[in-house]
């Protein structure tokens, strides 16, 4: 399968005055299409660290990151927003929803910022929507769709720039047992489409949606599980 993304020793250190904070040491690991892969550890033991490093989000302090084959260590901020909008798509915890527009409308936003015309990001907003089951409530506010129908707007939302890359930072954090159920439905569906999906994640429940699993614990990524107490 096509590697979407890797990493290459790449670490991150966060200098305060004379203390240096090893956020995540060196992790080398290849993210591949028709792959969803869980990255589960506590809080604070770097699995934001290395979602943000997938994400273009932060550089790394040493090591290399490459998205679609193109190293982004050297990018200007202008490259990185391309190259951020044009190959990664982000699920928040928080859905991220902008309240005065409906769903519809929220799905439509990025390809607007990319120029595309309003007839034609509407037509792919509508089957980013329909991917996930929510074509009849297009023209819901946000405050009108349950926790699990939020995510999934925000879910069609990263899907419509058709990114190689999908990141989800707790996506299911806020969501009851049945909305849990059906996001991570609606998620592995796009990794055996086609997607490289990477869910960050401390809810142990996800596990049998998983195609691998990356543990971090203090700043150390791998795929052998901790001891059993180290990921709560």
């Amino acid at each position: 399968m096509k590697i979407v993304a890797s990493l290459r020793q790449a670490s991150k250190e966060y200098k305060t005055g004379d203390t240096v904070i090893n956020a995540l040491y060196p992790t080398t690991f290849d993210f591949h299409q028709q792959e969803l892969t869980l990255i589960i550890g506590p809080s604070g033991s770097g699995k934001t660290t290395l979602l943000s490093l997938l994400g273009c989000v932060i550089f790394p302090t040493k090591g290399e990151v490459y998205i679609n084959n193109n190293l982004i260590n050297d990018l200007s901020q202008t490259k990185l927003a391309d190259m951020r909008l044009k190959n990664i798509g982000f699920v928040f915890q928080s859905f991220n929803l902008l309240a005065p527009l409906n769903a519809l409308e929220n799905v439509m936003q990025p390809l607007i910022l990319m120029g595309l015309g309003r007839a034609e990001a509407r037509r792919r907003a509508e089957d980013a929507l329909n991917k996930v089951n929510m074509g009849d409530r297009m023209k819901n506010l946000p405050r009108a769709l349950s926790g699990g129908q939020q995510q999934r707007v925000a879910i069609a939302r990263a899907l419509v720039t058709n990114p190689l890359l999908m990141l989800c930072d707790e996506p299911t954090a806020s969501l009851d047992i049945k909305s849990v159920s059906i996001v991570m439905a609606e998620l592995k569906a796009l990794s055996d489409a086609g997607k490289s999906v990477v869910v960050v994640t401390h809810d142990l429940r996800l596990r049998p949606y998983a195609d691998r699993i990356i543990y971090v614990n203090n700043g150390v990524a791998s795929e052998t599980e901790p001891e059993e107490d180290a990921l709560h």
